[in-house]
């Protein structure tokens, strides 16, 4: 009881603050309301001098300030707090001078200092240190950047000026390398961006010296000879040899060292597998060459192969032995193997928009099944493939330990990403002419989940592009799992109405409809079937000046008939009207290439076919039938490409359907097609030289192309390829062809 009434004699003894004054030294360029807003400690509190020391730090931590102090005025009824603050000056002015290469407004865009802002020297030390970097990486290595203040303390203001001493761009006349042997000069510069000037440098951007792409070389070469064995390699320096005032020659002293291989290979402490399995399975075998990317992928098989049967757990390291007098190094793999692990549950963490079942249906594991780490890295390659989450760290799956024994919770966390987007954008092509578009697609959408409409996996795209000789309104809609199977289904409805598809501009064609469609793996992702039905309405228009055989009244001087012949060819003037066409079509598509903006290995090939009308109803009866190919070959040098590409294709009417429509027949000539020919040039023609098309057609192409800049590549072909009116007519006899070069230009 004594020692319970004691607590508040002991609170008594303790002074309360009786009151909180705020003082300015100099101008008060920030209010009291700010001051007070960072202070914790309040009027009637119980005096307490860390959370006084907590308010200083407080009101440092604003940027605000550049000297907090307090005082205390102590008296028998307690503390009375003086806040004294000096502000920072305030930067009403940022000014730049001496800069020619680069403009005002492109240097405030590299800065973090602000008008209006707290002066703060480290963040202008900073924002000078990236000005310098901007001129460094554009070729000039000794530009200074400074930054004096001019300050108003009565105003409590200042004026920055980043003062820029640009240095002229030094050009590399030569790339040298001393001490190499193993390999040639010319195969040394390749490794390395930092190039000699040459006559197209004012196009690639190299040739000039540049210190921080320099920094990169340099470790690109070392770990070019490390991974070729030469574990010793050094780079002793790089001398920069001025040959003029703006002339520089690089060399670049090395030691290559001896080339290792490997060894004796033992294993310690591996009892699950025999030894003599998993030492077959190493990339890095006796006598092979020795290279730390080498032994890390091995060690990384070793580890799948304990973490495919569960034991999560195992430890693998490698004790390396090097022999310098025979150029070995032996190889110990030790294992400390462990305890299977099982599934206790999956948790999924992260997603505030993706909905738990899109990403547990991705994954390859399930709760009770062995802890298989290769499935669960399988399941994250395909989450990061959804394109939902970010790209570094954007799906991290992790064990997690549990009260039961063997038993681990597989975490999964995301870090999701914007998945929306809407593009403009305008152009002009020689087939299109002026063109227009705006684009709106979201990658997660989710039609069942308003307002927000996300989460589901599903993909949606509108386009509105409007132009001269084109309109064209598609709405998309995928459902990657209809009917919760690993089943896409995809719906289009369209509206294009085209004025460019008659060179002659004998007619115009508009097209309403829509497209329905199921596309399902077969066996293998590389492997894909579909099925799709299409109904729309297409109609011929043409132009109001055509015209048939017809007669006319003429006055001179008296009324008399005068019949005037055709301006159009009757094989174009019976595709005029509105026809209904229901067709069915399928697909076949094997692809392994290896990326999707530009493949540099692997082949695609597509077989697809359609047949309208007959039990499909609609206007028109005929089928289709078209085989596609292109195959993708690294070319002699890196980054070089060989594309070799071809296809051919037949349609035919039935049915008592006279022709295959115009809008349906093949047609040859034009950037997406035989190139150096104009739009639809190859190819049956009427008596008015109007391209007819044909019902059968084959097309082959070879393009070889070299990386210029990125995403610009040079180019040459050679197209070959002819349209047939008649099916099932190939006379390879016939053909036109042509051969050039020019500029690719790589879009996502």
């Amino acid at each position: 009881m004594l020692w319970g009434c004691a607590l508040p004699v002991a609170a008594q003894l303790q002074p309360k603050v009786l009151s909180i004054t705020v003082s300015n030294v100099g101008p008060q360029t920030v209010g009291e309301s700010l001051v007070r807003a960072n202070i914790r400690v309040k009027e009637g509190d119980i005096f307490n001098r860390n959370s006084v020391d907590d308010d200083v730090r407080n009101l440092y931590a604003t940027g605000f300030f550049l000297n907090v102090q307090v005082r205390e005025q102590r008296s028998a009824d307690g503390i009375a707090l003086l806040y004294i603050v000096q502000p920072r000056l305030k930067i009403t002015e940022i000014l730049f001078s001496g800069n020619k290469k680069f403009s005002n407004a492109k240097l405030l865009k590299k800065i973090t200092t602000k008008v209006g802002e707290p002066l703060d020297e480290r963040k202008l030390f900073s924002d000078a240190q990236e000005i310098k970097k901007l001129y460094e990486k554009s070729g000039y290595p000794k530009t200074k950047v400074e930054f004096p203040i001019t300050p108003d303390e009565r105003a409590g203001r200042a004026t920055v000026t980043f003062e820029i001493t640009e240095s002229p761009k030094v050009k590399i006349v030569d790339v040298v390398f001393d001490g190499s042997h193993a390999y040639s000069q010319k195969k040394l510069r390749k490794v390395l961006k930092t190039r000699r000037h040459w006559w197209l440098s004012f196009l690639t951007q190299s040739g000039v010296l540049k210190e921080d792409q320099l920094d990169d070389d340099k470790d690109k070469l070392a770990e070019f000879y490390r991974d070729a064995g030469y574990i010793d390699f050094e780079l002793k320096e790089v001398q920069q040899i001025q040959q003029g005032p703006r002339k520089v020659l690089l060399r670049f002293v090395i030691s290559e060292g001896r080339q290792y291989k490997v060894g004796a290979v033992g294993f310690k402490g591996v009892t699950l597998f025999p030894t003599n399995d998993v030492a077959a399975k190493l990339q890095m075998g006796v006598g092979q060459i020795f290279t730390p990317k080498g032994l890390h992928k091995d060690l990384e098989m070793i580890q799948d192969l304990y973490g495919a049967k569960g034991y999560i757990d195992a430890r693998i390291n490698a004790r390396k032995n090097a022999n310098t007098e025979t150029g070995t190094m032996d190889l110990v793999y030790e294992v400390e193997e462990n305890d299977k692990a099982y599934i206790e549950k999956i948790e999924i963490k992260g997603n505030t928009k993706t909905k738990d079942r899109v990403i547990r249906r991705e994954l390859s594991v399930a709760p009770g099944e062995v802890f298989d780490m290769v499935r669960v890295k399988r399941s994250t390659e395909r989450l990061k493939g959804l394109n939902f989450f970010e790209e570094q760290y954007g799906v991290e799956a992790q064990p997690e330990p549990t009260d039961v024994p063997n038993r681990r919770n597989l975490v999964v966390t995301v870090r999701e990403k914007n998945t929306g987007n809407i593009q403009l954008g305008a152009g002009f092509t020689s087939i299109d002419s002026l063109i227009g578009f705006v684009e709106v697609t979201q990658g997660n959408f989710d039609l069942f989940n308003p307002p927000s409409f996300q989460g589901g996996c599903q993909k949606a795209r509108l386009r509105m592009q409007l132009g001269t000789q084109r309109k064209d309104f598609v709405l998309t809609f995928i459902e990657p799992w209809f009917l919760d199977r690993k089943l896409e289904f995809n719906t289009e409805l369209y509206h294009h109405e085209l004025n460019f598809l008659s060179p002659n501009d004998t007619y115009s064609e508009q097209s309403t409809g829509m497209r329905l469609g199921l596309v399902k793996a077969l066996g293998t992702e590389l492997l894909r079937g579909g099925l799709s039905y299409t109904l729309e309405s297409v109609d011929i228009q043409l132009n109001s000046h055509l015209h048939g055989p017809i007669t006319v009244l003429t006055n001179n001087p008296f009324p008399s008939p005068v019949s005037l012949p055709a301006n159009v060819s009757d094989e174009i003037a019976r595709e005029a009207g509105t026809r209904l066409v229901s067709k069915v079509g399928t697909s076949l598509i094997y692809d392994t290439t290896d990326s999707y903006l530009l493949p540099t290995k692997g082949q695609r090939t597509e077989l697809r076919s359609e047949v309208a009308g007959g039990p499909f109803g609609g206007d028109v009866a005929f089928y289709k039938i078209e085989l596609k190919h292109a195959r993708y070959i690294r070319g002699l040098y890196h980054g070089h490409l060989l594309e070799l590409g071809g296809r051919t294709g037949v349609g035919e009417s039935y049915d008592g359907t006279v022709d295959v429509p115009i809008f349906d027949r093949f047609f040859l000539g034009g950037l997406d097609s035989l190139r150096g020919y104009r739009y639809r040039d190859i190819g049956p023609r009427d008596r008015f030289r109007e391209p007819l098309g044909g019902d059968t057609v084959w097309y082959g192409s070879a393009e070889y192309s070299v990386p210029i800049v990125e995403r610009v590549r040079f180019a040459v072909f050679y197209d070959i390829g002819m349209v047939y009116r008649s099916a099932y007519h190939w006379n390879f006899g016939e053909y036109a062809d042509n051969w050039g070069m020019g500029i690719r230009l790589l879009l996502p």
